[in-house]
């Protein structure tokens, strides 16, 4: 199953690498006409476990009216406590006008059955954009895939002053920092890149999910500290 955004179900259970299902949102949030950065009405939890405290806290978010069109959520979770699932339940019992709830999460098996029958599901592929929608934009949406994924080795390849000029580019189109941030991780583990770099980037990566964290002073930094 893909995702349509002319008749969008109200909550989608993206299944895969978490890091890649956000990089394939990129696209979907895009034709949607939706930006995370300085949107009130894109609340995002990217948590190690999603529990009752945040369930709570979505739950409280979710019966406000958004401000604009829609009213996006991003749960991106290892896993879910039992007590968070069942708050969870109550609101995709409900959803508000507009509110569409977008759950990563690698397998399936981590949700309740009560839980799983309120959300459509979609598995992730690297190779395919995860919309319904024509050729061309499919095809806009792979070739966006691929830029991501390219941007950490295109990174580490740039002279200090190029990667300046890089992380303001990464500002103003507003990308995912934590995608990036993961991606940058995986290609150096791939390069087997020493442990000061490496610790580098994990430092940035512990609060890059906060929606306060400036992407380009994150990357100006690491623009002068990796070697």
């Amino acid at each position: 199953m893909e995702i349509d955004i002319s008749n969008l179900h109200h909550a989608y259970l993206i299944l895969g690498e978490r890091a890649l299902s956000e990089s394939l949102l990129v696209s979907v949030f895009e034709e949607m006409g939706v930006k995370e950065m300085g949107n009130p009405d894109f609340h995002a939890y990217r948590v190690e476990s999603f529990d009752i405290a945040s369930a709570r806290a979505l739950r409280e978010c979710a019966m406000e009216k958004p401000f604009g069109e829609k009213k996006i959520f991003l749960i991106s979770a290892e896993r879910f406590t039992p007590e968070a699932q069942n708050a969870l339940l109550k609101t995709l019992e409900e959803p508000g006008e507009n509110m569409h709830f977008f759950i990563l999460l690698r397998e399936q098996d981590l949700l309740l059955p009560t839980l799983l029958s309120r959300v459509q599901i979609v598995k992730q592929n690297p190779q395919k954009s995860l919309l319904t929608k024509s050729s061309d934009a499919r095809e806009r949406g792979q070739t966006l895939l691929a830029e991501i994924s390219a941007f950490p080795e295109k990174f580490m390849q740039l002279s200090p002053r190029d990667r300046l000029n890089f992380a303001k580019d990464f500002a103003d189109n507003e990308e995912s920092l934590p995608v990036f941030l993961d991606s940058l991780l995986r290609y150096l583990k791939s390069k087997d890149a020493d442990y000061q770099t490496l610790d580098a980037v994990f430092k940035v990566r512990r609060f890059a999910d906060d929606p306060s964290v400036m992407p380009r002073l994150v990357l100006e930094h690491l623009s002068l500290v990796l070697k």
